[in-house]
């Protein structure tokens, strides 16, 4: 869930998955699964109405869906402010790089909980950020991060923060001063797309090389402010259809 702010009290908040996954379900299909404040889960269908939103480039796999529920106030959530997100001047700016600490939070589908939803946590580090696009044999030609951790059914569409890394002065065992590094605040590097897969033809199958897809931040900043979806927010906010203000902080970490 990501918020776009209006201002500082209000602002709108957008469902964000990968596309294949937005575009494997039949119109009015859609069902977003919450875990309620009271305790019990909560849905909400989409219905034929809200349409997905793609990335104007076919290539980036990214599909957003304006969120508004009157019983918003009922779901269990925290949302990701944009000014998280890793941008070109953020990643220099906090020098996110190869070997950086990355977290995929989504779920693990043979197992997600019996009462409540809960979510699984994988780690693992940025392996490459490519300055161009990468073939890869499934998705194609797309822009993309490779991450040293491997991904899963189920993860499809699920947030990426990677953790910056701090330099801390300190001392060593004799006294003696010494810097040492620290992890710090964290990012949206993006969203996982899938995982790369080497033919295993011993085994009659493939298998999973551990290295995932992440499709920046950056992408998902474009489909959201996109002509269509900007337009749509810039109605909604004219007619008075606002949510109520974002529960997470909207300054840098």
């Amino acid at each position: 869930m990501v918020s776009v702010p209006h201002d500082e009290h209000s602002g709108c908040f957008h469902l964000v998955t990968a596309k294949h996954v937005a575009v494997s379900l039949q119109k009015g299909e859609a069902s977003i699964a919450f875990n309620g404040k009271d305790g019990l889960p909560l849905w909400m269908n989409n219905g034929d109405r809200v349409p997905w939103f793609f990335h104007p480039d076919e290539t980036v796999d990214v599909a957003i869906l304006p969120m508004a529920s009157i019983r918003l106030r009922e779901y269990d959530y925290q949302d990701i402010a944009i000014d998280l997100f890793l941008t070109s001047a953020r990643s220099e700016e906090y020098e996110i790089g190869c070997g950086d600490d990355v977290f995929t939070i989504g779920l693990f589908a043979p197992f997600a909980g019996t009462v409540r939803f809960t979510p699984i946590v994988r780690t693992g580090v940025i392996a490459m950020m490519p300055d161009g696009r990468i073939h890869h044999p499934k998705f194609g030609s797309m822009e993309a991060y490779l991450t040293e951790s491997r991904s899963l059914g189920g993860l499809s569409g699920s947030p990426v923060f990677v953790r910056d890394t701090v330099s801390v002065q300190g001392v060593n065992k004799e006294g003696k001063p010494r810097p040492f590094s620290a992890p710090a605040g964290f990012h949206l590097l993006g969203l996982l797309s899938g995982h790369w897969d080497v033919r295993a033809a011993e085994m009659g199958g493939s298998l999973n090389m551990g290295i995932s897809l992440v499709v920046p931040a950056t992408k998902i900043l474009e489909a959201l402010f996109a002509p269509e979806l900007t337009a749509l927010r810039e109605e909604a906010f004219e007619r008075g259809i606002i949510p109520e203000a974002s529960n997470v902080d909207q300054s840098a970490p």
